[in-house]
């Protein structure tokens, strides 16, 4: 009777006959081995949903996790949609008034609630700022135009226009030193006292009144009408004195305002005065007056705003009761300002800078420049576009915190334009700022139109790896089929054990690649049936091969405990 048809192998065993075989090596195992370290798409995907499916069975710790990470989302997504941004500014030294625009314009956007928030850079001066702008210690920098690299850097906005002026304090400014008293007036008075009569009396009162004559310098009679006539008329000399006449005089340049010494030798070069010739001293706009009234400086040169502190200020400093300073006229100009482009020529009105009398008292032809509110070109365009609406929005309130210091104007934004003007301030200039569609628009269409190009591509190679998985399997049945073959035409229990060992290699060889590869139900039939039939046809062929023994041992006399023997073996 035949024996019983095997069982399936257990789970257990089938791990034991992979882990063994495993170490074998062979042929047989080389491939199995080969078959199940491939990948594919299919492979990860499977090993993903099957760990998926195990971290879901767990639903408490699924539904903590998930809510972290629901928690980190949404604050990473408060954190970058409202974090403000830091803009550092170079504007100069403390307390002048580039800096007190970027403390006025900071406050003005916090209390907007903006996401851009300024980060003031204090710096010695222009040269000092566009040096900071170029090396990245800042990202916006207050620049006048007679700066090197101004016209290179993109303009946001115009600030003010700034005007050079040379001031000459009126004479009664300065306080003159005590006079000392003369010791020949006691000698004229005891000589008198010696009994000369009534003639050396007279005499020495003659000499008296013409000592006092002499120091009062009357406005009538002699040299004394004249020295009058002088001082009455110092003024005017001031008010006739010329660039081209100051050679040898004592120039002065406050602190604290566009006035430099390269700027006032650009001017007296122009007009053939050796910067040698001029003494020049820097003083600070607290020391001012006193500088002026202790006669150290003859003129001052002062550059800002026309109705600017800076100017008024001085303007201030160098008034004495009603006697009002006076001012050198720049009428080479026009000359001076075809000669370098950063410069223009301007006309002040009578009156520009207050006072009473007026000051000036007449029109007053000088140099004007602007004062530039500059970026560098790898600074964000987004930012950018913000800041200059915010800037342009605010322009009045911020013209009013800084009265006369401030006129926020828009840059030219024609192609022939002097300056270079930001692209995301022209934008906003030219009212021809993009919104997302209109800055997007364009790629999501093309994205559109290639990404299905992609998504074939994408099918195409999940397609052949699909492909792939299947010829392996196709393989691994193929091998089982040829071995039901094989097992059919077996002669002898030698090759029936064979082919039971290529068949528990097969098993191993589909264990592995389905731990890799998710088989559908037809696979799993396929190879089910298959190995079924193989195993049907080993244990068929090696009943039939032991009932042919048998049958032929008995023929030939051979003994039933022979035949025993050999059906036991």
């Amino acid at each position: 009777m035949p024996p019983e048809v095997p069982h399936r192998p257990h789970l257990a065993k089938r791990l034991w006959l992979a882990q063994r075989f495993g170490r074998a090596g062979g042929p047989p195992e080389a491939t199995g081995h080969a078959l199940g370290r491939a990948m594919s798409i299919e492979s990860l995907e499977h090993m993903v949903r099957n760990r998926v499916r195990m971290f879901l069975r767990h639903t408490w710790l699924a539904t903590i996790l998930g809510t972290i990470v629901l928690v980190g989302a949404v604050t990473m997504s408060i954190y970058y949609f409202t974090m403000a941004t830091v803009v550092r500014v170079a504007a100069g030294p403390e307390g002048s008034a580039n800096a007190k625009f970027v403390r006025v314009l900071s406050d003005t956007l916090a209390r907007g609630h903006d996401k851009i928030r300024l980060e003031l850079v204090p710096t010695l001066g222009a040269q000092a700022s566009a040096q900071a702008l170029a090396n990245g210690q800042a990202d916006l920098a207050v620049l006048p135009s007679n700066i090197g690299n101004t016209f290179t850097s993109p303009v946001i906005a115009i600030l003010r226009q700034n005007v050079m002026v040379f001031i000459v304090p009126p004479p009664s400014a300065v306080t003159a030193p005590p006079a000392k008293p003369e010791a020949a007036k006691p000698v004229k008075t005891a000589k008198a006292g010696r009994g000369k009569g009534a003639k050396a009396a007279k005499a020495a009162s003659d000499d008296s009144n013409d000592d006092t004559d002499k120091s009062s310098k009357p406005a009538k009679g002699g040299k004394g009408t004249k020295e009058a006539k002088d001082d009455s008329d110092s003024s005017d000399d001031s008010n006739a004195l010329k660039v081209s006449q100051l050679g040898g005089k004592r120039i002065g340049i406050v602190r604290g305002n566009e006035a430099t010494p390269d700027m006032l030798d650009l001017v007296l070069k122009h007009y053939g005065v050796t910067p040698g010739s001029v003494k020049v001293s820097l003083i600070d706009p607290t020391d001012l007056p006193n500088a002026i009234h202790a006669g150290q400086v003859d003129v001052l040169f002062v550059a800002g705003s026309a109705t600017g502190s800076a100017i008024t200020n001085a303007v201030s400093a160098a008034t004495h009761e009603a006697d009002a300073p006076t001012f050198i006229e720049i009428d080479q100009a026009d000359g001076i300002a075809k000669r370098n482009p950063a410069f223009d020529s301007v006309d002040i009105d009578a009156g520009t800078f207050g006072g009473n009398p007026p000051t000036p008292n007449d029109s007053l032809k000088s140099l004007s420049f602007p004062e530039f509110l500059v970026v560098k070109k790898s600074f964000d365009h987004s930012i950018v576009a913000t800041l200059a609406k915010d800037i342009y929005v605010n322009r009045q309130s911020l013209a009013a915190a800084m009265a006369g210091d401030v006129r926020i104007e828009a840059p030219s934004t024609d192609k022939d334009a002097a300056v270079t003007v930001s692209s995301a301030a022209a934008a906003y200039l030219t009212d021809s700022q993009q919104s997302f569609f209109d800055k997007y628009g364009d790629d999501i269409f093309y994205g559109m139109l290639i990404f299905p190009v992609f998504g074939s591509a994408i099918a195409g190679i999940a397609s052949y790896l699909r492909h792939d998985s299947r010829t392996r399997r196709l393989r691994l049945l193929q091998r089982v089929l040829d071995l039901v073959r094989k097992a059919h035409n077996a002669q002898g229990l030698e090759t029936i054990e064979h082919l039971q060992v290529e068949a528990d290699n097969l098993v191993i060889s589909i264990i592995h690649l389905s731990e890799h590869e998710e088989f559908d139900e037809s696979v799993r039939m396929s190879f089910s049936f298959a190995l079924d039939q193989l195993r049907f046809a080993i244990a068929a062929r090696r009943t039939a091969i032991l009932d042919h023994m048998s049958n032929a041992n008995t023929t030939g006399g051979g003994s039933t405990k022979a035949a025993a023997q050999i059906a036991a073996a």
